[in-house]
């Protein structure tokens, strides 16, 4: 895995989630689990909920402020539109896709340096 945190560091990651799953379609997600990862050991400190304003059709705006206030170092989903990761990628967010709904599943194969990186 290739990160920009230093080994010791603690990064970031954030996942837009719906029912304790990994929600298909970011704008959409009513919440966002972020993991706090200490970068040496490759594991999961603590977690936090952050609560979404799911997108009303006025695009996915109010999502990305919610996690730049956040200040994720990565972010990974199943599915995000074009405007989400121009303006994430903007911030130095890095964009990762995963395949399954499995939120531990998506963050152990993350840290396995095996998700497609997006941006």
């Amino acid at each position: 895995m290739k990160s920009h945190k230093k080994e010791g560091e603690i990064m970031k990651i954030a996942i837009p989630m719906e029912s304790d799953k990994v929600c298909p379609h970011f704008g959409r997600a009513p919440y966002f689990l972020i993991a706090n990862i200490d970068n040496e050991k490759k594991e999961i400190i603590n977690t936090k909920v952050v609560e979404n304003v799911p997108c009303d059709g006025q695009g996915h705006g109010k999502a990305v402020k919610i996690l730049i206030d956040e200040k994720p170092d990565v972010v990974i989903c199943i599915n995000m539109g074009g405007n989400s990761m121009e303006n994430l990628s903007k911030r130095g967010v890095e964009i990762y896709t995963c395949e399954t709904d499995d939120v531990d599943e998506c963050i152990k194969l993350y840290l396995e340096g095996k998700l497609e990186k997006l941006n």
